[in-house]
């Protein structure tokens, strides 16, 4: 048998293995905190696999610290803030960070966005309703939140292709055809850069838009600055988009898959909704890994880890333990309890738009089952995304009976 000792979590190849969740169960059981490297890096980290130290780690801001950076894609420390904004910081810039935002997505806002989100979801299913045949990833998952977030900010038609394509860059990283580390980064600060741009039209010419909002949103008499209004920009697009357009997109992978189950929903949508949903992004964890660095010597499960030492945990290990999830490896939209990390472990990082990426799916869904009740997709021409971060699909091949939907 393999030695887990010999095995490379961060190796891109390691993600396009048929057996990854087999070798995750066997380092929960046998090594849930193991000493790792990052290829072509003299760095090292501890890896965590087990739902528990996720959780703990995630909850524990004090001693597990984001100022360090929280992925594998930022080899500055420096460069941070730059990559993910307010992910990667600390008290007690984080909380003041995190008030602007919270003055935004507010419940209020959410149920206003509702028939927005209903509209968005009737426009991208009858976009593709005629056609007959379409990539659900790249013609369908990927528009529906990328239309919901660049609506939010005003952001034109014309630049939301571009939008997308440096999205994936920055995200998909690990994966050959979409790039490494440095093109991620690259794709990180044209996104800062084109927020920036947007965020100066605003403050010239508010509107009643979601980016008009941060440019005038106050916090302790403070207005964000240009740089700020670009990262936040950036985590907007980023966090919005790409986590959501692959929840959809593999939901119908394991919808195809467990056609028994597709059928059951169907039949009772809003009676299914709720769990289905949480299923799906349990199952798919769109998002595979986050990190922290350790604040003063601890310990984690009796291994002992040392002040500035970087922790990471796999979001996709986590939602498959044994010790939390009744046959993990099963695909179950009645799952309950369904306590996933796929929104993140908790704590004061937890997902702002987890809401909203909810909604967004409830209108989507609702919407494709009632006008494309026969829609197949062709499981064997599906290509996954084998990224470090993102788990997502590149393409998904359906077929549909031609309809034309009302305007």
């Amino acid at each position: 048998m393999e030695e887990l000792s010999d095995i490379c979590l961060a190796e891109p190849s390691f993600w396009k293995r048929p057996d990854k969740l087999e070798v995750f169960k066997r380092f929960r059981s046998e090594c849930p905190v193991a000493r790792q490297s990052i290829p072509g890096r003299d760095k090292q980290y501890w890896s965590l696999t087990r739902h528990a130290d996720t959780v703990a780690v995630t909850k524990n801001a004090k001693l597990y610290l984001s100022g360090q950076g929280t992925g594998m894609a930022i080899d500055d420390p420096a460069s941070a803030y730059d990559i993910g904004g307010m992910l990667n910081r600390d008290a007690p810039i984080h909380p003041r960070l995190r008030r602007i935002v919270v003055k935004i997505f507010t419940p209020r806002l959410l149920r206003n966005l509702e028939s927005e989100m209903e509209a968005s979801a009737s426009s991208v299913v009858g976009a593709i309703s005629e056609q007959g045949t379409c990539d659900f990833a790249s013609d369908v998952a990927n528009r529906m939140p990328m239309k919901v977030i660049c609506d939010m900010l005003s952001v034109p038609e014309s630049d939301r292709d571009e939008l997308a394509r440096l999205t994936l860059q920055a995200l998909g990283y690990g994966d050959e055809s979409v790039g490494d580390a440095t093109d991620a980064l690259q794709a990180f600060y044209a996104l800062n850069a084109y927020g920036e741009a947007l965020g100066r039209e605003r403050r010239k010419a508010p509107g009643d838009d979601l980016m008009s909002a941060m440019v005038t949103a106050e916090v302790e008499s403070e207005h964000l600055t240009d740089h700020d209004i670009g990262v936040y920009f950036q985590l907007l697009i980023t966090a919005g988009i790409e986590t959501t357009a692959s929840s959809i997109a593999q939901g119908m992978r394991f919808l195809a898959e467990h056609p028994d189950q597709w059928a059951d929903w169907r039949k009772d949508y809003d009676g299914l909704v709720a769990t289905a949903l949480e299923e799906i992004v349990r199952y798919a964890t769109p998002v595979v890994h986050f990190g922290r660095t350790v604040g003063v010597d601890t310990e984690i499960a009796g291994q002992s880890i040392a002040a500035g030492e970087q922790v990471v945990f796999w979001y996709n290990s986590a939602n498959r333990d044994e010790a939390v999830f009744a046959d993990p490896d099963r695909f179950d939209i009645r799952r309950t309890p369904n306590d996933h990390v796929g929104y993140g472990g908790g704590g004061v990082h937890h997902c702002l738009g987890m809401h909203l990426a909810r909604r967004e799916m409830y209108h989507f869904f609702k919407t494709l089952f009632e006008t494309l009740p026969d829609l197949e997709i062709d499981l064997d021409g599906m290509q996954e995304i084998n990224g470090l971060f993102i788990n997502g699909m590149r393409s998904l091949p359906c077929s549909f009976t031609p309809v034309k939907m009302n305007a």
